[in-house]
């Protein structure tokens, strides 16, 4: 069974592309209308993943999720992440090491696009600007992905956060217990 999306459809996606238009010059309807979009595309996701659980799951960072100066080469993996801990990418990278998850960070969105392509994800967990969420949506609509938007950040596109509780709660959902959970409860 291959996940089934709106997105899929060209007459939604101009639906969509119509109504941020309309509603850009009121900033702030115009991220609470991505929000609604996000949270109906999470629930179909979810919904989704009850009949068909992931085995293959990427995460995808946005690059202003890593420190500003940061040397670290992300877009291979975040275990240099795990010794650092100087950004939210460590915290990141031990939810990762956790639940077993492949952790990416993508320095543009077409770089993202291109991961999932070739990767071929049965679920992607992705974090990003309210306008790449939508660009996300439109461009690989056929890999079910639980999206949240970037929590404010210090300046555009410099030292952003992640919602580490969506997060963990993402992770939790899709991804057996960590093995730290596991060995607590004897399993």
């Amino acid at each position: 069974m291959s996940f089934q999306s709106p997105w899929q459809w060209a007459p939604y996606r101009s639906f969509v592309a119509l109504s941020m238009r309309m509603l850009r010059p009121f900033g702030s309807l115009e991220n609470k209308f991505v929000e609604k979009l996000t949270t109906s595309q999470n629930q179909r996701v979810i919904n989704f993943l009850k009949t068909l659980p992931p085995e293959n799951v990427l995460l995808i960072m946005p690059r202003c999720v890593k420190k500003n100066g940061c040397k670290a080469n992300v877009q291979a993996g975040l275990e240099e992440c795990l010794q650092c801990m100087q950004c939210p990418l460590g915290d990141v990278a031990q939810l990762c090491d956790q639940y077993g998850i492949k952790a990416l960070v993508a320095f543009r969105s077409h770089i993202a696009f291109e991961l999932a392509r070739t990767r071929n994800p049965d679920l992607i967990i992705a974090t990003a600007c309210h306008n790449r969420l939508v660009k996300a949506l439109r461009a690989v609509p056929e890999y079910p992905a639980l999206l949240a938007p970037l929590p404010p950040m210090e300046k555009m596109c410099i030292n952003a956060s992640v919602d580490l509780v969506w997060l963990e709660k993402q992770l939790a959902l899709v991804c057996p217990a960590p093995p730290q959970a596991k060995a607590a409860t004897g399993s």
